[in-house]
């Protein structure tokens, strides 16, 4: 599926995006200069960002959009912000849009370990150019560095679920509303779809793609003891 595919699954949403040249009410080409083209083309990477961090803060997050990493070296002190009591500092992943959490790298490879949470934040670098991430635990596999559960944002529909491409193709149907015309009512009414039966929807297929019997143990030691 294309992200033309998707445009058009949203307009039709809607009703139809207005007079287009085709008289359809859809758009042949998302790169287009018309007004309708441009306009999915500008939302379709702030729905589809939205989407896959809505569904990760609801502890649910797309498995096409989880990323596992061992952070590496820890940054030396000098080159970091007032950090308050915090232990540890690491650079994120490039790639990284949000952080799921930090958990033991043990976890994945021995079917005996519990899964263990730890607390961890971000916040801005000294440069103010991007995040680092703050935490109290050394919890990859050599005891040397955090390891972490990411989530990046997943470009490409051909390998979105459908449940991805519903929730996009839901929200970004509200917002192009304003633009082709409709009324504020159905950008409401799709609103209320995405985070009422969309969403809740994707949030379950989601959870089926985990073994759903193994319980989180959470860690509140803070690395302290």
């Amino acid at each position: 599926m294309t992200e033309t595919e998707i445009a058009n699954l949203a307009l039709i949403k809607t009703g139809g995006g207005g007079d287009q040249a085709s008289g359809s009410g859809l758009i042949s080409d998302i790169n287009d200069t018309d007004q309708i083209s441009t306009t999915c083309r500008t939302l379709l990477p702030i729905c589809r960002r939205q989407t896959i961090i809505d569904l990760a803060m609801s502890k649910s997050p797309f498995r096409e959009s989880v990323r596992y990493k061992d952070l590496g070296t820890a940054l030396a002190e000098a080159s970091l912000p007032e950090i308050g009591s915090w232990y540890y500092a690491f650079n994120l992943p490039s790639d990284c849009i949000s952080v799921f959490r930090q958990i033991d790298e043990a976890y994945l490879s021995d079917s005996s370990s519990d899964m263990v949470e730890y607390r961890f934040t971000t916040i801005a670098n000294k440069a103010g150019s991007g995040s680092i991430f703050l935490t109290n635990n050394l919890s990859n596999s050599d005891g040397d560095s955090a390891f972490i559960e990411y989530i990046i944002d997943v470009v490409n529909p051909n390998i979105w679920s459908e449940y991805l491409k519903r929730c996009v193709v839901t929200l970004l149907a509200a917002e192009v509303c304003p633009m082709i015309g409709k009324k504020s009512e159905q950008r409401t009414t799709l609103l209320t779809e995405y985070k009422q039966l969309t969403a809740p929807d994707a949030k379950k297929f989601n959870a089926s793609m985990l073994n759903n019997y193994i319980t989180p143990i959470p860690d509140y030691k803070g690395g302290r003891s």
